[in-house]
């Protein structure tokens, strides 16, 4: 298990948390460990956020807590009832996030001894600010996120890998003879895994710029390109998911009819359409280059010339054929070449954008 920064402040604020509620005898203090854990949060920007909201939503439940301590008492009905007032409150002020802590905040209160109830509850009060305070200044102070580089990193990784994941998904499709296909489970998995971490990336990045105030016109449009980036990422992973599924089909289709040989004319159509991955690779080099390196590409012009190939190639192929087992390869090929024209288009498009802004 790898031991980030963040596990490290935790432990961190929360020591400092329980050495001053000790210094200043403040009771109890593993309620200030809590509070530190809740809210160190993963960037700077949200744990300023985090603090002037959890500042109100603490404040609110005390004096909620203490208003009702004292008309009934701190007993399990009171503890009923605020929990109630707390979840209807907090969701009509769009609070939702801090219920959980809000009703902890307010139960700890109301727990508080009945015969010195006003002190005990400021006390305890005075132990949750400990924690908020705490969390916050360790995470601005040691070790602040720095989310832009490891971004950009990650952009990077998860371009490629989705590039590799599609042209993985033409040439296997390709390939298929008398031996049934296999599909990297493990790679289809992580490429998912790593485009869904990106979109969280993004958000801790742009929050990380709102924080430090360099949100320049230039830096919010590259956010924007990125986002785009993402999804064009995606769009490619989704592509060749669809390529998969395709292939259990045609293995079963072709052990059904006993491996027929491919024919040339159709392993010319397989050739046209495999050889795109080098289209594919070059224009995502082209997008990392741009977008990440900010270096200078020349766009790429959308041409119709391969596909006026491609569509000769599969009338060559047509006229050879004379049975309907072929048609369903037909409607594949289809298929394959809709979603690669889709995924150049989409790139060349993206980049003729970026190198517009």
């Amino acid at each position: 298990m790898k031991i980030g920064a963040r596990i490290i402040k935790t432990g961190v604020a929360v020591t400092i948390t329980m050495f001053i509620c000790k210094t200043f005898q403040l009771e109890p203090a593993v309620f200030g460990a809590v509070s530190a854990v809740i809210n160190m949060q993963p960037s700077i920007f949200l744990s300023l956020k985090t603090l002037k909201d959890q500042i109100f939503v603490h404040l609110l439940s005390v004096t909620i807590a203490i208003a009702l301590g004292y008309l009934i008492g701190g007993n399990p009905l009171s503890m009923g009832l605020i929990t109630i007032l707390i979840i209807i409150l907090y969701q009509k002020i769009k609070l939702q996030s801090g219920i959980s802590t809000g009703i902890v905040a307010a139960v700890f209160i109301l727990s508080s001894s009945p015969e010195e109830f006003l002190s005990h509850a400021l006390m305890r009060t005075a132990v949750i600010f400990a924690g908020l305070f705490t969390a916050m200044l360790i995470n601005i102070v040691f070790w602040p996120p720095r989310y832009s580089q490891k971004f950009k990193a990650k952009l990077n990784e998860g371009n490629q890998m989705a590039a590799q994941y599609f042209c993985t998904a033409l040439q296997s499709y390709a390939v298929i003879d008398n031996v049934e296909p296999k599909i990297d489970r493990e790679q289809k998995k992580r490429v998912h895994q790593l485009n869904a971490e990106l979109h969280r990336l993004l958000d801790f990045s742009k929050s990380e710029a709102v924080s430090s105030a360099t949100t320049a016109s230039e830096q919010v449009q590259w956010f924007g390109f990125a986002e785009k980036f993402i999804d064009y990422n995606e769009s490619l992973i989704e592509k060749a998911d669809r390529i998969y599924d395709l292939m259990p089909l045609r293995y079963e289709r072709r052990q059904a009819a006993g491996y027929p040989p491919i024919t040339p004319e159709f392993g010319a159509i397989l050739e046209l359409l495999v050889s795109r991955c080098a289209t594919i690779d070059r224009i995502n080099t082209k997008l990392r280059r741009v977008l990440i390196d900010n270096k200078t590409v020349e766009t790429e012009e959308i041409s119709e010339a391969y596909w006026e190939t491609l569509v000769k190639a599969i009338e060559d192929w047509q006229a050879k054929i004379n049975n309907n087992y072929y048609l369903h390869s037909l409607i594949e090929i289809a298929v394959m070449a809709n979603e690669i024209k889709l995924a150049a288009r989409q790139g060349k498009k993206l980049l003729q954008e970026v190198n517009r802004g």
